[in-house]
């Protein structure tokens, strides 16, 4: 096959464009729809060469994975090495275990997987995942392993005719394509991270390489159907946002743009022949891999990620490490594998498998802790001090709601009399440890119901982007389930009350507000304030009728993990202090939901806790004491944390 310019020009648009994106460059809110011109262009590449051989009776599976492994994993196992080696230095042990598995999953080409059971590509967190990118690559990889079999089967038992190639690409394509609204609408990150629902952009590319022979075009002709191509992937690159469904139908225009380039063949147009963008494109792999990394550490470093000449320094970077590895990792392994066939195979494959075994032992080791002083250790451990019972007590209790599989309350201590019930969400779940240690001590039992997300509202209704989560229905079952308990039981309502009114402090997440009996939240925030004011008064009064019910005023919020801050300053040799925030802006970021809880103590009786007392002094609120986390993040108390609120619950247990 030919060398084309105009596809590895089309290459350097696509990682531009991505790159441009993740740098945050002003302008390029949709760049990531880079990664789909990349999977067009690679569907169209393995479809000539799977097809080209198919055609001439010369396909070899072995070969063809070979090629794909030669072109691929060594410059992925470089990356992987590189940071692992940066992460023994420099990061704390749950980051660098973290970093171990991911590295792990990246070179055996399932991280997609596993990034797609975490979160979402867009939420904040995605920022501190030096691999994150490396989805793509899995779920690319995950079709070189499948589309070869499917056209050889497809050749041996309905013969090898480009119509019969044709018939089922456009069954693979449109059976894709159609499950992008469905898997989206409930599992959006499911649509996103995954193959099924991407398969049809480079099936796309598949077409456009079957169907090319029919369309023969003069220069002109050609370079101007090229330049509407361009001019549909550079207009998504610009103006489409992450509010999107992706992969959905607004990726139809720059996946059709990029095939119209490609069908187009305007090999020797000005774009097509333009040298910056061939440099880009014969990098673009190594630039690709490089440049999401150097986003993290500018997270990693604190470094001021909307600065011009940040950006600037980010991306040129990522170019000048690019063109390293193209020229020191990809070229000397294509050179390598030709030059001594099986015995500089073998030899390529012996880095990604060592990196794979280090990894693992580093996943072993815990983070490979040894290797930290002592005090980085205790730091950093505090982000796992959580309760024990974290999983089967907060994640798992809507599963079980839904399959109808046991109670979804958790009993906390040996006593058969319940002290006290607890109903939170993933706050909730956090103070457990202090109130059993209070419960405990009256020999008293607890019961907690919750799930992380979900509010302590009978009524209150939380929406994906597009459905309505269990929340409103769990909460129903748990005002079923307080029944059973006698009215002298009092109850300790537990939530990040201001979460759900005015959002996450640390992330524009919509998602988090909530509306009423399956109701959409209220746009205007005055409007959302006001109403949610008075269902919260509501809702803990309604409570009250039938037994004590204590509220703990909202717990304050650091803003930035607080044991994840602290080990990176003292891994960098800086001088840490205490993570903290103002009561004034805790007041300021609470004062809803605080009105709202103090009007149900004066209308109804209810009860409240106030946290500040043990968490704030001198007019600060402290996410640490002397340097050890009392956070397991930016918002969540630790066990360590939940055990100095132990005094504020003790009152509550020796009434009972």
């Amino acid at each position: 096959m030919r060398f084309r310019q105009d596809i590895n020009a089309l290459r350097g648009v696509a990682v531009a464009l991505v790159a441009l994106f993740h740098f945050q460059t002003p302008g390029f809110n949709g760049g990531f729809i880079g990664v789909d011109v990349f999977f067009v262009i690679s569907g169209y590449l393995m479809t000539a060469i799977v097809v080209g051989r198919l055609d001439k009776g010369r396909f070899s599976l072995w070969d063809f994975y070979v090629a794909r492994f030669t072109r691929i994993v060594p410059a992925l196992a470089a990356l992987a090495a590189v940071l692992m080696v940066f992460g023994w230095f420099y990061l704390d042990q749950h980051a660098y275990k973290v970093l171990a598995e991911h590295a792990g999953a990246a070179l055996t080409f399932i991280s997609n997987f596993v990034f797609w059971r975490e979160a979402g590509y867009f939420d904040v967190s995605s920022q501190t995942k030096w691999l994150l990118h490396t989805w793509s690559l899995g779920v690319e990889w995950q079709f070189y392993m499948v589309y070869p079999i499917i056209l050889m089967l497809g050749a041996r038992v309905l013969g090898n005719k480009r119509g019969v190639y044709q018939v089922l690409l456009l069954l693979i394509g449109v059976v894709s394509f159609a499950l992008d609204p469905v898997i989206a609408r409930n599992h959006p990150e499911a649509n996103f991270f995954l193959l099924p629902t991407r398969a049809w952009e480079m099936v796309l590319g598949g077409l456009v390489m079957l169907n090319a022979e029919r369309f023969t075009l003069a220069p002109r002709a050609a370079a101007t159907l090229q330049a509407i191509g361009l001019a549909a992937i550079v207009y998504a690159g610009l103006f489409y946002t992450d509010a999107y469904d992706w992969p959905g139908v607004m990726t139809l225009l720059p996946a059709f743009g990029a095939a119209l380039v490609i069908l187009v063949a305007a090999n020797d147009s000005v774009f097509s022949t333009f040298k910056p963008l061939q440099l880009l494109g014969r990098w673009s792999y190594s630039i690709y891999l490089w440049h999401w990394p150097l986003t993290v550490l500018i997270h990693y470093l604190d470094l001021p990620s909307h600065d011009p000449k940040v950006i600037v320094i980010g991306l040129a970077l990522s170019v000048l490490l690019g063109f390293l590895s193209y020229e020191l990792v990809e070229r000397r392994a294509a050179g390598l594998r030709e030059r001594f066939g099986l015995r500089g195979l073998g030899t390529l494959a012996l880095a990604p498998v060592a990196v794979v075994l280090a990894c693992a032992g580093v996943t072993f080791a815990n983070g490979a802790a040894a290797r930290l002083p002592s005090q980085i250790r205790l730091v950093s451990a505090e982000s796992t001090d959580v309760d024990p019972r974290r999983t089967e007590c907060l994640t798992n209790s809507v599963k079980r709601m839904i399959e109808g599989s046991g109670q979804i309350g958790c009993k906390y201590g040996d006593s058969p009399k319940i002290g006290a019930i607890v109903w939170g969400d993933s706050h909730g779940n956090a103070v457990i440890p202090g109130i059993v240690a209070a419960a405990t001590a009256a020999n008293d039992s607890v019961m907690f119901y919750g799930t992380s997300g979900c509010p302590p509202f009978v009524g209150a209704s939380r929406f994906g982007k597009h459905t309505e989560e269990p929340c409103r229905f769990f909460a129903k079952r748990v005002a079923e389930d307080l029944k059973q308990y006698p009215p002298s039981v009092p109850i300790i309502v537990v939530a990040r009350f201001s979460a759900y009114v005015d959002g996450k402090n640390d992330s524009p997440d919509p998602t988090i507000l909530i509306g009423y009996n399956g109701e959409r939240p209220l746009a205007d925030p005055e409007e959302r304030r006001t109403r949610y004011s008075s269902f919260l008064t509501q809702d803990l009064c309604s409570l009250a009728k039938n037994r004590p019910v204590y509220v703990l005023m909202p717990i304050p919020e650091m803003g930035e993990d607080v044991p994840a801050v602290l080990a990176k300053s003292l891994i960098l040799g800086k001088h840490p202090q205490d993570v903290s925030v103002t009561e004034a802006a805790y007041y300021k970021r609470n004062a809803v939901a605080r009105a709202a809880i103090e009007n149900a103590a004066t209308s109804c009786g209810v009860k409240t806790l106030d946290p500040l007392p043990y968490l704030c002094r001198d007019g600060r609120c402290y996410g640490s004491q002397a340097l050890i986390p009392l956070y397991i993040d930016g918002d969540h108390l630790s066990a360590r944390g939940s055990r100095r609120l132990s005094p504020l619950y003790r009152p509550i247990f020796d009434g009972s």
